[in-house]
């Protein structure tokens, strides 16, 4: 039931520590990593926003931390979306042979500091968490100070495509690993009611369009490649590539995960976007097509954000 903690919903193990913060933030909201999948983030907001809610306290893992961060530093929803069509995912990374990553994500570095700067994360007017994983305790690792394009370079950094990123004398990579919609980190925060976007939470049959360059898509690095190889090492065009089913094993193992740390910490409204065929590496979607349904997904939640709403309003009132 809406808002009501129960024992079970204690947490299964200990969680990597956040500053508490004073007062208690009202509403606290978790936006889940899945590549491509993130677009529903931007649906999810926008029907949000017609309700009057804006989270006082954020969370984010991996692209999902991405939209939060842009979010969190004050850009609308409009800026969101032209900013995440202003480069296809393609043509922000280049190929790199280095034995630590294939790819390099510089282009990326140089993509978010052209929006974001020199921003640090204990700058931002609403607190965010963006989540990492400790390549060598393998634990869980919360970032909520520090420069903020180094904390999302180090959240986005998928083991085996791109490199470790080494923050405070560790070495860093993808959150996913480990707390792919982290509510934990709004409760370690301290907020009184926890929404969370799951983006994996079913896992279905991948979307396959045609090996095409698509209008005004000028491919990039990352397409042109992988298409080439796919064409001179897999005749059988049947059998997924190997970028796909490493994608597709991606997907899985965070689905699972997630499924046993949202048992942990359960939120108090999860939106599950219905986009189990765009899988994690996917490039080639439509945006839009994700977007909606994202408005879709919140829409169904529509009596529990109201709901959410005339709380915290009445809250306001009373304080």
């Amino acid at each position: 039931m809406l808002f009501n903690k129960t024992p079970e919903n204690e947490p299964l193990a200990q969680e990597a520590p956040a500053e508490a913060a004073s007062p208690r933030p009202p509403f606290g909201m978790a936006f889940g990593g899945g590549g491509m999948k993130a677009w529903a983030h931007l649906g999810v907001l926008e029907v949000l926003e017609r309700y009057g809610l804006r989270p006082d306290v954020m969370a984010g893992c991996s692209s999902g931390a991405l939209v939060a961060a842009y979010y969190a530093a004050g850009f609308s929803l409009q800026d969101l979306k032209s900013l995440m069509q202003e480069h296809r995912t393609s043509a922000l990374f280049s190929l790199r042979f280095d034995g630590v990553g294939l790819l390099s994500a510089e282009d990326f570095r140089e993509f978010l500091t052209g929006h974001l700067g020199d921003l640090q994360l204990e700058d931002l007017e609403t607190p965010l968490n963006i989540i990492c994983t400790d390549l060598d305790s393998g634990r869980e690792v919360v970032l909520s100070q520090g420069p903020i394009v180094d904390a999302l370079i180090a959240t986005t950094a998928i083991p085996g495509l791109f490199s470790p990123v080494r923050l405070r004398g560790r070495l860093l990579i993808d959150g996913g690993l480990t707390n792919n919609v982290p509510v934990s980190a709004l409760v370690n925060r301290g907020a009184r009611y926890t929404i969370a976007v799951r983006l994996h939470e079913g896992v279905t049959a991948l979307a396959r369009p045609p090996q095409r360059r698509m209008k005004g898509q000028n491919g990039g690095a990352l397409t042109m490649w992988a298409q080439r190889l796919a064409r001179s090492l897999r005749p059988d065009e049947s059998v997924p590539g190997g970028l796909e089913i490493f994608g597709r094993s991606l997907d899985i193992v965070i689905a699972q995960l997630e499924g046993y740390r949202l048992q942990a910490y359960h939120p108090d409204i999860l939106i599950t976007p219905q986009v189990g065929h765009v899988g994690t590496l996917s490039i080639t979607e439509d945006p839009k097509a994700i977007y909606d349904l994202g408005v879709m997904a919140a829409e169904e939640q529509a009596e529990e954000l109201e709901r959410l709403a005339d709380l915290l309003n009445a809250e306001e009132e009373a304080s």
